[in-house]
């Protein structure tokens, strides 16, 4: 066999087993849930993993939030096809060391999946010895350094920021940077005369939000316009209430005002000539910028 055809051959085969060591191999910290409870209840939870062909072993430690409580066990699993990606299926077993307050009774099993859109494991778990617990579970990489002690592995302080960053619908940290990067504004067109932002650029705004509440150093400027038809006094107002109609957006979906800043031009600023039905309908608008 040619040369170039045997390191093609060993590249497809070493890459099922990079990608178990380098993305599933370590510790891995999020959260529990219990079926039909929100995240706000989750309790912190760890697991330590180690990805050998399709084999995972390693062990899980489950805290209770706020105490010194935990549990530890030994967990085995397997990638559900072969050496893909697709999911993982984990199972928990009774530690040997016995360590730890048991805040956990029932052996759980878990099956997750990577997202490579959000950089989390996300999935769900169930419980053959106790029919009753079962819940969701998402995790995202951790540089914690796993451990037995009788302490929280870290203070839970970041228990309460990913609680928000889950329900917020924010992806993990190191994705964030590259969604920032790749996000590209577009103004927000409005109706003659309106302030009521138009529906389908709900999926945009929820986007451009979560950019922000993912970055705790941005802030968002909202720059509010109009056409020419109306007074000049009516149409700063109409631009002003424009950029408070976006403020409110923002702030119902979890931003606080001091990240904002409103700007409001009247008809001042045009985009395009008023002259057309065109030219007015794309000065009817909000713009941003990130600041």
């Amino acid at each position: 066999m040619h040369k170039f055809q045997l390191l093609i051959l060993f590249c497809l085969l070493l890459a099922p087993w990079s990608f178990c060591q380098f993305k599933i191999s370590g510790t891995w910290q999020g959260l529990i849930c219990k079926e039909n409870q929100d995240w706000i209840t989750s309790e912190p939870i760890y697991f330590d993993l180690i990805c050998i062909g399709s084999t995972i072993s390693g062990e899980s430690r489950d805290e209770k939030y706020n105490t010194n409580n935990y549990s530890l066990k030994i967990i085995n699993g397997k990638l559900s096809e072969g050496k893909s990606i697709k999911s993982i299926v984990i199972s928990q077993f009774i530690h040997p060391s016995k360590s730890g307050k048991d805040v956990q009774s029932c052996l759980l099993d878990f099956t997750i999946k990577y997202n490579d859109t959000t950089g989390y494991f996300e999935g769900n778990y169930t419980s053959t010895k106790c029919p009753s617990e079962k819940g969701k579970i998402i995790l995202y990489k951790s540089s914690l350094a796993f451990n037995l002690d009788p302490k929280p592995l870290s203070p839970h302080a970041w228990v309460d920021r990913f609680r928000s960053d889950v329900i917020y619908g924010l992806s993990a940290v190191e994705k964030r940077q590259k969604e920032l990067q790749e996000f590209q504004f577009e103004p927000i067109y409005f109706s003659y005369n309106s302030d009521s932002i138009p529906l389908k650029y709900t999926l945009f705004l929820n986007k451009m939000t979560k950019i922000i509440l993912g970055h705790s150093d941005l802030r968002i400027k909202i720059i509010g316009n109009t056409d020419a038809d109306g007074s000049d006094r009516f149409n700063e107002n109409l631009s002003l209430r424009r950029a408070e109609s976006l403020t409110q957006y923002f702030e119902n979906r979890g931003l606080k005002r001091d990240r904002i800043l409103i700007e409001y031009h009247g008809e001042k600023n045009p985009a395009d000539s008023n002259k057309t039905a065109e030219g007015r309908r794309k000065n009817r608008r909000v713009e941003f910028k990130f600041i």
